[in-house]
């Protein structure tokens, strides 16, 4: 039915084919409740808003009410993802707008104990191909292995990010 509108039908987390998923992996020198406490109570810490922001670097972002949110200075919100799944200290999944609310992939965070001082944390984020994408990385994946390169400095790590 939808062939009859100018608009083609919204995507669905489900529908269309894949790519293979994005997946960054780093440990952080913390237990497992506060590697997933950094993750998500400090993202705006540690987020590199200069280099990945809809509203700009002087933004904040946080979630709230079950929204992972970018606020600018005077107000203006922009919508990252919405929480699926919110399951302290192990795991966090979410709806990944990322520039894209008709399109959302599926992000997962795992915060895995490798000792009682350290923290492995994986994240995957599910992919689809967009038409226009021409064989590159669609808007809504960001180069999570830089993002977490971040997580864990702020996290005491010496993460390498040059």
């Amino acid at each position: 039915m939808f062939e009859l509108f100018s608009h083609a039908a919204p995507a669905t987390e489900t529908g269309g084919s894949s790519l293979a998923p994005v997946s960054a992996v780093v440990t952080v020198s913390a237990d497992q409740r506060a590697a997933f406490d950094g993750f998500t109570d400090n993202i705006h810490l540690w987020w590199p808003l200069a280099d990945h922001s809809s509203l700009g670097p002087d933004a904040y972002i946080g979630f709230e009410d079950g929204l992972l949110i970018e606020e600018s200075y005077s107000g203006d919100k922009d919508l990252w993802a919405t929480v699926r799944h919110w399951s302290p200290p192990s795991s966090l999944e979410l709806s990944w707008h990322g520039g894209n609310p008709l399109s959302p992939t599926r992000v997962r965070v795992s915060f895995n104990a490798v000792t009682k001082a350290a923290t492995e944390v994986r994240l995957t984020q599910d992919r689809r191909p967009s038409a226009n994408e021409d064989g590159k990385v669609p808007e809504n994946c960001v180069p999570w292995d830089s993002i977490l390169a971040r997580y864990a400095r702020f996290m005491g790590g010496s993460a390498d990010l040059d």
